[in-house]
């Protein structure tokens, strides 16, 4: 009997470590990290560069030159920033990391005046003229608010009213999305309660491209007013974490231009405590000019279409083009490939190509001048694709396998 009991302690024991262990595992993964950051610091030319990881630079304007969509480049709290005259905006690469299932959205923004009512700060995908996947905008009130969209149901934030935040005054605004609850802030502060929201964001609307300064639909909602910096989040932030990111991107310290390699000690990190998106506020609550509501759309995008990129979008900052756009299965074939970095070619990059079942065909390193010759011998149709190995900044490039020649 003895035996027995000692038996059943030890198995307890064991399954008290195992849930220990998963519980640690579970907070580590809980801490949200940095998607991207564009502070606006470059001194000209036509990216808005970020310091994330992936390297998601956006584009003023409709082209790589000049043109008339392009914000100025205006002096702004730390550095640079732009101001939007209510034609001009910042387009981003499409990119799968810019679609988060939980989020933190940051901007700092500044405006003598209300832009107007559902004036756009922030855009991220779009069904016609109805909504986005997410947005930060001016909502009904002119102020600004934060929302999701889940595909049948808009969930909107309390709206802080015009007078918070468009005011001449730079303020730091943020929405928060934890898979249970939406909150906006100002300031480091929550304003009203949060609304309760659905488990996911719908992200196959009928486009998929993000914006900064306007939303781009069937109709287009830009805005009038400056922008200092924007920075995204994957997971969601606790509100004393806000009040610290607040205090920090409005603190006037003159940084100078951006170097062409942004620095990564410039974005910040948090812990799992600084993700808990239901930790207590210590800073006081911010009166709404209007509470948070949720409201059926008037026509729901249709189940499984998915997103279609409008052409155009600017390229990930690390770009991996191929000479050859397709190669024959059973025969093989060398390919010529280059990689780029901002527009500059780089050496010493290892780029692989894999096929659809993950095997590695051919692997060589970049040369000086960032290119690199690859043997490669698919065994079947479909597609390969060309990839440089442990940078998360770069893109790859998609080849097409034609059917066997058979003799």
């Amino acid at each position: 009997m003895q035996g027995r009991e000692r038996g059943r302690v030890t198995k307890l024991v064991v399954l008290l470590l195992a849930a220990l262990s998963v519980g640690v595992s579970t907070a580590a993964a809980s801490e949200s990290t940095v998607v991207a950051q564009w502070r606006f610091d470059e001194h000209g030319g036509q990216a808005a560069v970020d310091d994330g990881p992936f390297g998601l630079d956006g584009r003023l304007g409709l082209t790589d030159g000049v043109d008339a969509r392009d914000p100025e480049r205006i002096a702004g709290l730390s550095g640079g920033a732009l101001r939007f005259d209510g034609r001009g905006f910042v387009r981003l690469p499409v990119a799968s990391q810019l679609a988060p299932t939980t989020l933190a959205l940051e901007a700092v923004v500044r405006g003598t005046s209300s832009p107007g009512q559902f004036r756009y700060v922030v855009s991220h995908g779009a069904q016609g003229c109805l909504a986005g996947s997410y947005g930060l905008y001016t909502a009904d009130d002119g102020g600004v608010a934060f929302y999701i969209f889940d595909g049948s149901r808009f969930y909107v934030t309390a709206a802080a009213g015009p007078a918070d935040v468009w005011n001449g005054d730079w303020h730091h605004v943020a929405g928060v999305f934890d898979g249970r609850s939406l909150r906006l802030f100002v300031d480091g502060h929550p304003v009203g309660d949060p609304i309760a929201a659905p488990q996911s964001i719908a992200y196959s609307l009928t486009s998929s491209d993000s914006y900064f300064g306007t939303y781009q639909g069937t109709c287009a909602l830009p805005l009038r007013g400056d922008i200092d910096l924007i920075r995204l989040w994957r997971g969601p932030l606790a509100p004393d974490f806000i009040g610290t990111l607040a205090d920090s991107a409005l603190l006037a310290t003159p940084t100078g231009p951006l170097a062409a390699a942004p620095s990564s000690e410039s974005v910040p990190v948090a812990t799992a405590a600084d993700s808990q998106a239901d930790a207590p506020a210590s800073r006081t609550t911010l009166a709404p000019i209007a509470p948070g509501t949720s409201f059926a759309a008037a026509s729901p995008p249709a189940d499984g279409v998915a997103p279609k990129p409008i052409a155009g979008a600017p390229a990930r900052a690390c770009a991996v083009r191929s000479a050859s756009k397709r190669v024959r299965a059973g025969r093989r074939t060398v390919l010529t490939v280059r990689v780029a970095l901002r527009g500059k070619p780089l050496k010493s990059a290892r780029v692989v190509v894999i096929d659809a079942a993950r095997r590695k065909l051919a692997s060589a390193v970049t040369a000086r001048n960032g290119r690199a010759r690859l043997g490669v011998k698919p065994v079947r149709r479909g597609t390969v694709a060309v990839q440089v190995v442990g940078r998360t900044d770069c893109s790859s490039a998609a080849l097409e396998v034609l059917r066997a020649v058979r003799r």
